[in-house]
């Protein structure tokens, strides 16, 4: 990599050291009455007006088609699933399941984009799966599982998918993509807290929520999604997917001193060999396939 290279590399390594901070709007706002997939929903809400106002004033016009479409949704989708994952099972675990989108973005670009896969794939994904289990102390069968530990691996599966599309597809740009990902989200949301039966929330004071929600999506929220899908676009999405693990670090320290969330040696030594996973991509990259 030359030096305008790695800006993109940082960008998104700083963006998932903040994005393991999804976990406080989230239980700030189910705090306030909205609870399950109602808190990302209203987070989204709160993120469009910003992201509708960057679109509009975007320089130039750039077409849009059925994949941009369709990574939007699924980026959305993860979004929403893993605020929802969060509210049933513990942050540890959200955090964890999510973040085998490595593996799966791994086997996409090797089915669909000709990736090759070398041997430091496989100490990747070795070190990777030995940090999950060190974290999991083990417990990883089926027995163990909940309903937010099946919607933190769904969400991984939805972000690795939506990521291909993004780095395959045309280039419209960060800001159109991140509205796309943001509406997609609030739509799916939506239909995901009718479909479950949660109803419309009544908070006490509906003022309140949706106050935090503007703000928190204003200044949080928007920013974040557009620098992560401008880093989406220039980034394979392994690389993407491994660099985004830095949210582990955040994640799991502030889960842990501000919930009472175990954090003790395999915590801190199974994080460590996720990191050092992320970090086998950025010092080796995948070589880009060869054009005909």
């Amino acid at each position: 990599m030359n030096k305008s290279s790695y800006l993109p590399v940082w960008i998104a390594f700083v963006c998932a050291l903040f994005w393991g901070l999804w976990w406080l709007p989230v239980r700030v706002l189910e705090s306030s009455g909205l609870n399950g997939v109602w808190a990302g929903t209203a987070l989204n809400a709160g993120a469009l007006p910003l992201l509708l106002v960057l679109f509009f004033i975007r320089p130039k016009r750039r077409r849009i088609d059925l994949r941009v479409i369709a990574s939007g949704a699924l980026i959305g989708g993860a979004m929403m699933l893993y605020s929802a994952a969060i509210t049933e099972t513990t942050v540890v675990r959200a955090v964890l399941l999510f973040y085998l989108a490595p593996a799966w973005a791994i086997g996409i670009e090797w089915l669909f984009m000709g990736r090759r896969l070398r041997w430091i794939n496989g100490l990747a994904f070795g070190l990777a799966a030995a940090g999950v289990m060190l974290i999991f102390r083990g417990e990883i069968s089926l027995s163990h599982w909940n309903s937010g530990d099946l919607m933190a691996l769904v969400s991984g599966i939805c972000w690795a998918v939506g990521c291909a599309l993004i780095f395959t597809g045309p280039d419209i740009g960060a800001r159109t993509l991140g509205l796309f990902g943001c509406a997609g989200g609030l739509v799916i949301g939506t239909a995901l807290a009718v479909g479950s039966g949660q109803g419309l929330p009544a908070p006490a004071d509906p003022i309140e929520p949706a106050i935090r929600a503007l703000g928190i999506g204003i200044l949080y929220i928007a920013p974040m999604l557009v620098a992560t899908l401008w880093s989406a676009r220039r980034l394979p999405p392994t690389l993407l997917s491994f660099l985004l693990t830095g949210e582990i670090i955040s994640g799991i320290a502030t889960s842990a001193i501000f919930l009472a969330e175990p954090f003790d040696w395999p915590e801190l030594a199974g994080s460590a060999l996720v990191i050092c996973a992320a970090l086998t991509e950025v010092v080796s990259p995948a070589p880009k396939p060869a054009t005909a």
